[in-house]
């Protein structure tokens, strides 16, 4: 009896595998996520940022210029290092703190201020130090 428990597991890990395998299966672990790197405000407003839309906040002394952005959903996050923190008189308004709808290594966990600048193009930003963060949201269906 134990051999054919055995088999029977055999067979159905082996299906189960196969059917895992499928296309439409991958492509929904496969996250809709990009990621890019900029060393200056400068290369970041030369870059094709036309999946995100290019924030007018960023100042001309930012400096490590990270973005992420998912594909499907046209939620991003961004951080960039600046004395200046934002652009002058670009972000007029407060709101609150965004919840990003995207997670990395890089977004504060802790420390997160409970309002932020609203910004254009849907953007909301705060600063921690020299530090600044901003979320977009998800776009509407």
């Amino acid at each position: 009896m134990p051999r054919y428990r055995a088999v029977g597991l055999a067979v159905a890990a082996s299906a189960a595998a196969l059917a895992l395998s499928g296309c439409s299966v991958v492509a929904a672990f496969t996250p809709h996520v990009d990621a890019q790197i900029f060393d200056s405000a400068k290369e970041f407003k030369a870059a094709d940022t036309a999946v995100f839309g290019s924030p007018k906040f960023v100042p001309d002394d930012a400096t490590i210029i990270r973005v992420d952005y998912d594909t499907q959903t046209g939620a991003a996050i961004m951080t960039y290092t600046s004395p200046t923190l934002l652009a002058k008189d670009v972000c007029n308004e407060q709101t609150t703190a965004p919840k990003a709808a995207i997670q990395d290594s890089w977004w504060p966990i802790d420390g997160v201020p409970k309002t932020a600048a609203k910004c254009p193009g849907g953007w909301s930003a705060f600063a921690i130090g020299q530090q600044v963060y901003a979320a977009l949201p998800a776009k509407s269906k």
